[in-house]
């Protein structure tokens, strides 16, 4: 069986605002337990911008630059050649749902297997702090599986060396209790995103650092909160009375600001 490991790298969490800048794509046979590097390029995705995101935690920790990005090529010119590796393989990745929300967001069209994080759960070695088996990072089953007393794997958070180093965790995953598990769906299917009603003016919100307050009164303090919500937030809503506030209340904010 012949599986993709897919690895990204961005510019933050939040697929409206931020922007893939790297991807890289590991071929992995389960049969003959061949590795090979398929796809690995920096990629100047539509969403990014260098005076937005040229702080991100990705350029400031690893050895890709904002110019790496800026030189890049776009997604488009990459994009017949990725999906037709998504066309022909099925893929997997660890955490793959941050991976698959990126991709998916993208536009790419994929067949995925289990995550690859939630079966090395059941390898870990690692405790939360009740005591319980913890979702293991890269770094820390990494370690567990291959490293040896004194040695200490860091991740390079590189998508092709990290798609490689996952790509050899799934393979000893595969050898300790065969393929099966990489080829079923996770039994604990993923919660759907959480709906809510427009809300309108004198609606309290009921999450978030403004929980307990009205619509109306995070208008008045912080308009730009509510714009974020809006922005970020799958399904959320507000009313056209609600927006026509905000509306107001975020242009008299920008008119103060520039007095």
């Amino acid at each position: 069986m012949k599986l993709l490991v897919v690895d990204i790298e961005t510019t933050g969490f939040f697929v409206n605002s931020d922007a893939i800048v790297e991807i890289g794509i590991a071929l992995v046979d389960t049969v003959t337990k061949e590795i090979e590097l398929v796809f690995d390029n920096v990629i100047k995705h539509d969403k990014f911008n260098s005076n937005k995101h040229k702080n991100a935690w990705i350029f400031q920790n690893t050895t890709l630059t904002v110019e790496d990005v800026e030189k890049a090529k776009s997604l488009e010119d990459y994009r017949e050649e990725i999906q037709s590796l998504f066309d022909k393989y099925k893929m997997t990745a660890y955490n793959k749902a941050f991976d698959l929300r990126f991709l998916k967001a993208a536009g790419f069209k994929m067949d995925d297997v289990k995550c690859l994080m939630h079966t090395a759960t059941q390898y870990s070695e690692y405790k939360d702090k009740n005591g319980k088996t913890k979702k293991p990072s890269v770094e820390e089953i990494y370690n567990q599986f291959f490293m040896k007393d004194g040695e200490s794997y860091v991740e390079e958070h590189r998508a092709g060396a990290d798609a490689l180093d996952e790509a050899k965790i799934m393979l000893h995953m595969v050898g300790l209790k065969g393929s099966k598990p990489m080829l079923t769906e996770d039994k604990k299917k993923s919660k759907p995103a959480k709906t809510y009603k427009p809300l309108d003016v004198d609606d309290v919100l009921t999450f978030g650092k403004n929980k307990g307050k009205t619509i109306g009164e995070i208008a008045e303090s912080t308009p730009n909160y509510l714009r974020w919500c809006d922005k970020e937030i799958p399904n959320f809503s507000l009313t056209p009375n609600a927006k026509k506030l905000l509306y107001k209340k975020t242009k008299n904010n920008l008119q103060l600001k520039n007095k």
